[in-house]
């Protein structure tokens, strides 16, 4: 097995990562790079074996064996993503035409388990994969009778919710929400000041149910524009927040909020003619009137 590298600045420079006689020579290679400061490669053994090699900064490359000899056909090839950081998932075809798949998370061991019975694919057929979101796989093989088969997940134990927001002055920023199954949920909000004054801010945002169950999330936080770095120091211009917490009334609503809305909006003080609670009832009013509701059902403040 061999690696080629380079280095900005620098011509490309190789050296043996596996000696011969490792690598079965009709197997296909898989990498990812989960982190920036991390590697990770897998192949077929020469006796049916999937192979591990990894390197961290600061270490030299290191290996272990992820599927013992016999377990995949040599002549196949591997997929391999890492959709989130603190996670990889490799898949290759078994020696009995099996699709076999192996996944890792962050703080646990690798684990595994067939994602298509024997016979599902052609011993001799490579392996593509991708991750085009997060929350989201898709791998395609070909299969023993020469069709070729697809197979996707997508993550229903979380839900992500995003937007951008603006104002008519001289700030904007982002609202991020994620919600669990198990009742967890995470709020994180960004601003950017990118006038003269400082300015006091709210984002506010809310996540309507198809019943017209609304989760509402609120801060309120500061930037620093021009005038705060005057005459020689430097403003900060972003303000960043996040809070985690959990709630059972999550898990109750779950399939609701598989299916929900999300609005968020940005206030600056030169606008908050009624304050924080207005604000946030505005928004509320708003997610509600878009889904041609007189009303919501319920309003539970996750964040305020």
């Amino acid at each position: 097995m061999q690696d080629r590298f380079w280095y900005e600045g620098s011509n490309w420079q190789g050296f043996e990562l596996a000696p011969a006689g490792s690598a079965a020579i009709t197997s296909g290679v898989a990498a990812v790079s989960r982190i920036p400061t991390s590697m990770e490669v897998w192949y077929v053994g020469l006796n049916g074996s999937v192979q591990d090699r990894f390197w961290y900064e600061g270490n030299n490359w290191q290996s272990f064996e992820l599927a013992p000899p016999g377990s995949a056909s040599t002549h196949t090839g591997i997929g391999a993503v890492s959709r989130i950081p603190g996670s990889m998932e490799v898949w290759f075809v078994g020696a009995n035409g099996s699709v076999q798949d192996r996944f890792w998370y962050e703080g646990s061991n690798w684990q595994g388990f067939e994602l298509a019975p024997a016979g599902s694919a052609s011993i001799t057929s490579g392996v593509a994969a991708v991750s085009r979101i997060p929350g989201s796989m898709e791998l395609w093989f070909v299969g023993g009778d020469a069709s070729l088969q697809d197979h996707f997940w997508y993550d229903t134990s979380s839900k992500n919710f995003d937007q951008d927001v603006t104002t008519d002055i001289a700030i904007g920023g982002s609202a991020h929400v994620v919600m669990r199954q198990d009742g967890f949920f995470s709020f994180s909000t960004h601003a950017h000041d990118s006038g003269f004054d400082n300015i006091d801010y709210t984002i506010s945002a809310a996540v309507m149910t198809p019943d017209g169950t609304v989760f509402t999330f609120q801060h309120s936080g500061h930037t620093e524009g021009t005038v705060a770095g005057l005459p020689f120091g430097t403003p900060d211009r972003n303000d960043d927040f996040t809070f985690v917490g959990n709630n059972p009334q999550i898990t109750e609503k779950w399939d609701g909020i598989l299916n929900g809305t999300f609005k968020a909006s940005l206030e600056g003080t030169d606008t908050l003619a009624a304050g924080v609670t207005g604000a946030l009832g505005d928004l509320v009013n708003a997610i509600v009137s878009a889904a041609g509701k007189a009303a919501a059902e319920a309003v539970i403040k996750l964040v305020f």
